[in-house]
């Protein structure tokens, strides 16, 4: 059975810290991140959106890339202080390469443009789409706009991803994740500098055996029989549950387990 630590805040009084990260490859190099993945807001997000142009000045009625359908923008009870996140690689291939598209809302016109030419062919946006009107939006999509892009460019979205404010490394949303998806290698290392390393060459690198998931939403892995649960909130209940790894195979999670944290006097 998996033993935890936990730990609330971030005033580690300890000289040594353990590091964790996690990997799809045994140097670390596959996706590598110290912050462990949670599925994306949206279903949707899983999906490569591939769409060529039509040589119009707008198409951005005929090419549509479709989310959650049961989804509305007003239904995520956006306050003024959050920003919906939307973010995504893109690649264009073909001839006569120029043209211009926009993500967008249904009925918010907000984003970053992207102009296609011979030397601008691939790139990453993050499109912070705030002060939505999330009282009278009632789209169920997000739109991609396009301008003049000729029909012999094709372009290529993926790694896409929507969330509310916190960021987390790119997963397929909740509904569509499969242990495929998940990280398979956990790295740690020990020294006396709180902060983690993004090489992953300073981590020792092995298979995961254990996925741990706290109220149900996976927060890390181990290969160990033991799990540190950190930034908990003095005087909150928790629920833990763990289950065992092998490959692309994933046992069914354990019974859960509720504790409740203390303030340390």
């Amino acid at each position: 059975m998996l033993k935890f630590h936990g730990k609330t805040g971030d005033t580690m009084a300890d000289k040594n810290y353990l590091h964790t990260a996690y990997a799809n490859s045994a140097d670390g190099t596959d996706r590598f991140t110290t912050v462990y993945p949670k599925p994306n807001l949206l279903n949707g997000t899983k999906v490569h959106d591939i769409f060529k142009g039509t040589g119009t000045q707008n198409a951005g009625g005929t090419q549509r890339y479709t989310l959650d359908k049961n989804l509305k923008i007003s239904d995520l009870k956006l306050s003024k202080y959050q920003d919906l996140v939307f973010e995504f690689d893109w690649k264009a291939t073909g001839t006569n390469l120029s043209g211009y598209f926009l993500y967008q809302t249904q009925t918010y016109y907000k984003g970053t443009g992207v102009t296609i030419s011979p030397t601008n062919t691939s790139g990453h946006v993050k499109n912070n789409f705030y002060n939505l009107p999330v009282t009278t939006d009632n789209s169920t999509i997000i739109s991609i706009r396009q301008d003049n892009i000729p029909t012999t460019v094709t372009v290529e979205i993926s790694n896409l991803m929507m969330y509310i404010v916190d960021y987390s490394p790119w997963i397929p949303s909740a509904t569509e994740v499969t242990t495929a998806d998940w990280p398979k290698f956990v790295g740690t290392y020990v020294d006396t500098n709180p902060v983690s390393s993004t090489e992953p060459s300073k981590y020792d690198w092995d298979e995961m055996k254990y996925r741990v998931y706290l109220d149900g939403v996976p927060v890390g892995g181990s290969k160990l029989l033991s799990f540190d649960l950190e930034n908990l909130t003095s005087g909150t209940t928790y629920n833990v549950q763990v289950n065992q790894i092998n490959g692309n195979d994933e046992s069914d999670k354990s019974e859960s387990v509720a504790f409740k944290t203390t303030l340390t006097k």
